[in-house]
């Protein structure tokens, strides 16, 4: 089919404006927009409310619209994570982030579980399972991603040991292996990271969180440099593994360290970016870098 020139389309009205897209659609547009501003007027790794209390906003408003939105989910999950890590300075102000997380995280897998046969058979399933049954479903994987950060950073909120009693350790657990699942290099190797955080950091509580590993942790953590060595986050979290649990492996930890710590934040996230050079040159004083 050959397409018509540009000004005869747009004269004939073939090109959608977003007055005529449907309501959902319209205000994912308006948080996508916002949420590609969330660095004006940041300054390192903190960041201004504005842009992204515009962008949670409008994927608010999808979700208004059409509360079965997943798209609009991953990316609400996306941005409150981004007001609750770059924005918030108070407590409260990141229970409040990350605690919508929750409410939204846990929704949207109430519907990715009703096209798996309902939320129990899907829970009951193994996370290679789950993978494979939402494997038509493009948004599950970044649900999943985002709402295990969510639930990890909510149970920091609340304090660790707190988090390990309501099972939070286990949520994050069985999502991120969800997230591995699915593809090992999503969102650069984000599933590896995320593991390999949690068991880093997750306590170890009897008849609770008996599964942390912390040769486990290095291994994620190892495998995440291999498949994505350009993520700050994915050195940062590897060299601090090594410095708390392979005192052998200080050396390779410190060398690891100078090389986030020169770093220069990329254009595309230059707030994100930020905070893991500052943790790393924290780190490297502590470790006598």
């Amino acid at each position: 089919m050959r397409f018509l020139p540009l000004g005869l389309a747009v004269a004939l009205g073939l090109f959608a404006t977003t007055a005529s897209l449907p309501a959902q659609v319209e205000a994912i547009a308006e948080g996508d927009a916002a949420f590609a501003r969330r660095a004006e007027g940041a300054k390192g790794a903190r960041a201004v409310a504005g842009p992204v209390d515009q962008a949670i906003a409008g994927y608010e408003k999808a979700l208004k619209a059409k509360p079965a939105q997943l798209e609009a989910s991953w990316k609400l999950l996306r941005a409150l994570h981004f007001k609750g890590e770059y924005v918030a300075t108070t407590a409260e102000a990141k229970q409040a982030a990350f605690g919508r997380g929750k409410q939204v995280v846990e929704a949207a897998i109430e519907e990715l579980g009703k096209r798996a046969g309902g939320r129990a058979k899907f829970d009951a399933l193994t996370p290679a399972a789950a993978a494979k049954a939402l494997a038509g479903v493009p948004e599950a994987p970044h649900i999943f991603l985002w709402g295990a950060v969510d639930w990890g950073l909510w149970g920091d909120a609340f304090g660790k040991l707190a988090a390990a009693r309501q099972g939070v350790g286990d949520k994050v657990r069985r999502y991120g292996e969800i997230v591995l699942a699915t593809d090992p290099r999503f969102e650069e190797a984000g599933g590896h990271r995320l593991l390999g955080r949690l068991h880093t950091l997750a306590p170890k509580v009897p008849f609770i969180t008996g599964w942390v590993d912390r040769d486990l942790a290095i291994d994620h953590l190892k495998k995440a440099v291999a498949l994505a060595p350009q993520n700050p986050y994915n050195q940062l979290y590897l060299a601090d593994a090594l410095l708390q649990y392979r005192s052998a492996a200080k050396p390779e930890a410190i060398a690891i360290l100078k090389r986030v710590a020169a770093l220069k934040p990329s254009a595309e996230r230059p707030v994100e970016d930020a905070s893991p050079i500052a943790e790393a040159k924290v780190l490297l004083g502590k470790a006598g870098g």
